[in-house]
């Protein structure tokens, strides 16, 4: 099982490989996740309480996140 602490330490690996000094807390995940589900709204990133974060969600939500972050420093270079 995935969880939300373990899914902020694979995105902190991921940033890091992309050369991005940015690291997310584990609470960032916990509340993109299940702290939405316990809300009762859909969580940012695939999560259920039997099978934690979506291992494949988790992926393309990083890549998403990599490059939102990779085009704000490009943007703050170029100005």
């Amino acid at each position: 099982m995935l969880t939300p602490y373990k899914a902020a330490k694979f995105v902190n690996e991921q940033l890091e490989k992309a050369g991005l000094e940015k690291k997310v807390p584990p609470q960032m995940l916990y509340n993109y996740t299940s702290s939405r589900l316990n809300a009762g709204k859909k969580p940012l990133i695939a999560y259920t309480i039997e099978k934690g974060v979506d291992q494949k969600d988790l992926e393309r939500w990083t890549k998403a996140y990599i490059e939102k972050l990779q085009q704000k420093a490009k943007e703050l270079v170029e100005a």
